[in-house]
């Protein structure tokens, strides 16, 4: 049987704790177990899980922290101040 070969982009995994969703700078993909230090500081250990085995089954929120960080460092004004559409 041939493998099935699934790519993961460090850049975009978003861990999840508590029912809130940060940014992280990761070099790879974590160990399972592995800490993890998200950029608004808070750090968590890394766990794998299918999505059936979710334990908060509503929408996670973005932490606000991370994303004020994430959009200095791109040069993104802050959501506060972004101009809607008419």
């Amino acid at each position: 049987m041939t493998a099935a070969v699934i790519y993961i982009d460090p850049l975009m995994i978003h861990p999840v704790m508590d029912g809130v969703w940060h940014h992280a700078r990761l070099e790879g993909i974590p160990a399972a177990g592995e800490a993890i230090t998200m950029l608004c500081g808070v750090t968590g250990v890394a766990a794998f899980l299918p999505l059936s085995q979710r334990q908060h089954h509503s929408i996670p929120r973005q932490c606000e922290r991370c994303d004020a960080i994430v959009r200095q460092q791109r040069g993104i004004p802050p959501w506060q101040q972004r101009v809607g559409r008419n």
